[in-house]
């Protein structure tokens, strides 16, 4: 998950950036479990504010052919471990931690100086820990933009997720030899997953502190995997609150145009 970006600025910001963010979060095992973890994580975080390549939270943004409004960022995300005290997975193999990366296509649709609507495609590879290969996974969204301010930003998405078959069957799949009377065999197939609405602000209170939070809710009735035993509720909610602080900034200062 990415932390909510600084708002689009009218004054100059530095031109790079090191820093970290403290935020809490609380959400689902997994993506249809009806257990939740409550966490607080230290982010570390670096900006770079170029002619053409920015690196910020949300990754690393190049625009492609020299359009401005059509960028191609690396992006990533994650998925927790889970253990068999799971009550939906007891007895099953628990599920390792989970890196994700790969690509993002970003279109700016439209842009003013007080709202923007962008459209996002990423497409990433999911790997855990012992070097397994999980599948692919891509999460479509239209994202509105309002910025109020210099220092405030407001964003709203919707979107889809899409997930391969090797994906869902590491999730929600239930080999014979796992199957119980409670909880019967299972083979997930690939395809869309859920569906999402997203809500989130960020408010940078000095040059160096930010504080944020955000929301996102996903609904699996609709997704290809919401009758599998192992979806236990299929209506999926995080939330995160948090602050960064900028340690280390550059004595450049640089005209801020694009809002990430």
């Amino acid at each position: 998950m990415s932390l909510p970006g600084l708002a689009k600025a009218t004054e100059n910001l530095p031109k790079w950036e090191v820093g970290v963010a403290l935020g809490a979060i609380s959400l689902p095992q997994y993506m249809g479990s009806n257990e939740r973890y409550q966490l607080a994580l230290p982010l570390p975080y670096f900006v770079y504010r170029g002619d053409r390549v920015n690196v910020d939270r949300g990754g690393i943004r190049a625009e492609i052919l020299g359009l401005k409004r059509l960028t191609l960022d690396a992006s990533f995300g994650g998925g927790l471990s889970v253990r068999n005290n799971n009550r939906a997975r007891a007895g099953m193999p628990e599920l390792k931690f989970s890196f994700q990366f790969g690509p993002r296509l970003n279109w700016q649709i439209m842009e003013s100086d007080t709202s923007g609507i962008r459209f996002r495609l990423p497409w990433r590879w999911s790997i855990d820990t012992r070097g397994q290969s999980l599948g692919w996974l891509s999460e479509p969204e239209l994202q509105w933009q309002l910025n109020p301010d210099a220092n405030t930003q407001y964003r709203i998405g919707l979107g889809a997720l899409y997930t391969s078959e090797k994906f869902n069957r590491t999730y929600y799949g239930v080999a014979p030899q796992y199957a119980t009377a409670t909880r019967a065999a299972y083979q997930a197939k690939g395809g869309l997953h859920s569906m999402f609405v997203s809500v989130s602000v960020s408010h940078r209170w000095s040059d160096r502190v930010t504080v944020f939070a955000s929301t996102r809710y996903r609904n699996l009735s609709t997704g290809v995997v919401a009758n599998s035993p192992l979806v236990k509720d299929k209506n999926y909610l995080t939330a995160v609150v948090g602050v960064s602080y900028s340690i280390w900034q550059s004595e450049k200062k640089v005209s801020n145009d694009i809002a990430d």
